[in-house]
Parts: C-alpha cells; sequence; structure tokens
C-alpha cells in the first residue's frame, strides 16, 4: 500500500517543531510580567524601564544592519536625532504619531542615501562614513537650536492618542512595549524569510552572494534603510517621552552606547538587543545611585563632575570585555545552556539505550 504525502505547501507544521512553543511561552510570560509591574512597580523604576524600552527599539533597528547584514555604522545617535527633530518640526501641525511615522520615513531616506557608499566602501572606509554623518547631523542640529534660540532645547508638549494623553511614565511604558513587541515582530520576519538569508550571506561573503544570485546592491540599500527607520521612529518616540529636544544629546556617546548594547547583548539576535539595551542604560542610573551613596554628587565632587565621562569609559571596557571573552554576547548563553541540555538528552537516550539491549 502505498502513502499519500501531503503537498509542502499545504502541510502544517507544529510551533514546536522550530522550537518557538518554548520561546513563544516565556514571551508572553514576561511581556504580563512587564505590564503588571509598570501598573504596580515604583513610579522611579518604571521610568528606568521605559528609557531601557526605547533603546531598544533603537538597538533592534542598529542591530538589523550590524548583526545581521554585517554593516557596521556608528552614525546611529544622527538617525535618532533626525526622528526627533521631524517631531520638532511638525508636533504642532499634525497629530501623534503622524510625526514620528514621518522622522522614521526621513531616516529610511537618510539612511538609503548614506548606504549608497558601502556599494563601495567597506569596513573602516564605512564606519568613516557612517561616522562623517554623525558630525554632520550635530553641526545642523546645533545650528538650528542656536539659529532659533532653544539653546536649552525644544518643548515638546505631551500627545494625545486619541482619548489618552501620554505623560505618565506607566503609561509610556505600555506604549513603548506594545512598539518594540511590533518592531521585534517585523524584524522577526525579516530575518527569518529571504532577506534575512540575503543578509547572512552578505554578512559572510560579498563576493560569494553574488555569485548566489543576491542583489548586492539592494540587500545593502534596503538593510540600511529599514535600520535607520526603526532608529529614527525610536528618535521620534523618544522626543515626545523626553519632552525636549537638544542636539547635544545625539552626540557620538550616544552612538557608542547603542554599539556597546548590540555587542553586549549579542549581535545577531533580538533578545540581544533588548537584553543589551537594559544593561547599558542601567549603567548611568547605576553610577548616579553609587555616586549619591558615597557623597559625590551630593556636593559636587569627583563623580557629579564625570559622570558622563565614567560611563563612556564603561561602555568601552565593557566592549572590549565581551569582544574578547564573550564576542556573541550574553543572548548567546541562552544558545550554549540549550545546546548543553540537548547533548545531555542525548547522552542520556544513548546510554538508556545501551542498557536496555
Amino acid at each position: 500500500m502505498s502513502t499519500v504525502t501531503a503537498p509542502a505547501a499545504t502541510r502544517r507544521y507544529p510551533l514546536n517543531a522550530y522550537g518557538l512553543a518554548p520561546k513563544l511561552l516565556i514571551t508572553v510570560v514576561i511581556i504580563v510580567a512587564a505590564v503588571i509591574f509598570s501598573q504596580v512597580g515604583p513610579a522611579a523604576y518604571v521610568y528606568d524601564a521605559d528609557v531601557a524600552l526605547l533603546a531598544a527599539i533603537g538597538a533592534i533597528g542598529l542591530n538589523l544592519l550590524t548583526g545581521y547584514a554585517g554593516q557596521i555604522s556608528v552614525g546611529n545617535a544622527a538617525f535618532l536625532a533626525i526622528g526627533a527633530y521631524t517631531v520638532v518640526f511638525l508636533h504642532a501641525n499634525l497629530p501623534f504619531p503622524w510625526p514620528i511615522l514621518i522622522g522614521a520615513a526621513a531616516a529610511a531616506i537618510v539612511g538609503f542615501a548614506i548606504g549608497l557608499p558601502s556599494l563601495r566602501l567597506g569596513g573602516l572606509y564605512l564606519i568613516f562614513s557612517t561616522l562623517a554623518l554623525q558630525f554632520v547631523v550635530e553641526f545642523a542640529t546645533n545650528q538650528y537650536d542656536t539659529s532659533t534660540g532653544a539653546i536649552a532645547g525644544h518643548f515638546i508638549p505631551s500627545p494625545k492618542l486619541g482619548p489618552w494623553l501620554l505623560s505618565s511614565d506607566r503609561v509610556w511604558f505600555i506604549t513603548f512595549l506594545v512598539v518594540l513587541v511590533l518592531v521585534a515582530l517585523f524584524t522577526w520576519n525579516i530575518v527569518r524569510g529571504q532577506p534575512g538569508r540575503a543578509y547572512a550571506a552578505l554578512r559572510r561573503n560579498e563576493a560569494a552572494a553574488a555569485v548566489m544570485g543576491i542583489n548586492v546592491t539592494g540587500t545593502k540599500l534596503m538593510a540600511f534603510a529599514i535600520s535607520s527607520a526603526i532608529v529614527g521612529l525610536a528618535g521620534g518616540l523618544g522626543a515626545y517621552f523626553i519632552q525636549e529636544v537638544s542636539s547635544g544629546y545625539y552626540s557620538l556617546t550616544l552612538a557608542i552606547s547603542y554599539v556597546a548594547m548590540v555587542l553586549i547583548g549579542g549581535l545577531a539576535s533580538i533578545w540581544g538587543s533588548i537584553i543589551g539595551a537594559f544593561v547599558v542604560t542601567m549603567i548611568p542610573f547605576i553610577m548616579q545611585a553609587t555616586a549619591s551613596s558615597i557623597g559625590g554628587a551630593s556636593q559636587g565632587g569627583f563623580f557629579e563632575k564625570n559622570l558622563s565621562s565614567i560611563d563612556t569609559a564603561i561602555y568601552g571596557l565593557a566592549i572590549l570585555i565581551f569582544l574578547f571573552f564573550r564576542p556573541e554576547g550574553i543572548a548567546s548563553l541562552a544558545k550554549l545552556k540549550r545546546n548543553q541540555m540537548e547533548v545531555n538528552k542525548a547522552a542520556l537516550a544513548k546510554s538508556w539505550s545501551g542498557g536496555t539491549k
């Protein structure tokens, strides 16, 4: 008797066939716990978590470009500024969230343009081209602040989404969490589909990718545009959240902190981006708490005067440590543990089968 196999297009595979069921369950539990925390947790901690969630959105965008597509960029703070200053220009004339969406589109256009040099440049030269963008945007935004008399920054009022006023940290937490989930799902669909396979081939070897028939030019430009749009989206959200936009905030130090998020959390990992964002954004809060506990911040001492420099030094030190000892980032620890469990399970099964012969 012959058996009939369903056509590939009509087969239904269970989630667990891809190992997605446990991951989905863990993700749902984390989201539910986060929502509960946002409503009952201490107000100061909720604000800290807001900052981390916002950073995680931008970190996913950067990781899409650097981790998945292998295109190194240190111009992410420039795209945050593009998203934020678009809100400055448009918030008085357009309702929320249109200024944010337009800012993301503007960042995508600039990212596409910056991606053009990557067609000929690579490695150190590509880093310099994105670094040049960072300095250009810093100069342009500083000149705009000076010409408009907004040296102290541009004030952005709390936005309204329908009948809801987005003003409290607890409301912003839910907003950021929803956007983070949507961005993570969008990115996951990209990296698990044909674009993701093209990114992986591009990351390993551009020449080999071209031989395989991959459109290297289109793949690179798409990676730059999508990554820049996500980072610009985070910049626009941040403008409404902080309610103040100033050129001094979008500095090279901020760009380095985002690179640290991706490297510490794990390259080519969405969860790594989120973990890295939480780790890095907690550093300034921990340093401020430490300075206050020893009296440095309250007395205008060394720590108060040098907190920003200390944070930057810690970012750099953390990057070096992870590059040398854990280049795959924190996210790789879970994969390492899972692989070890599979090895132990296989060894147990083998020993059991050997003992029953």
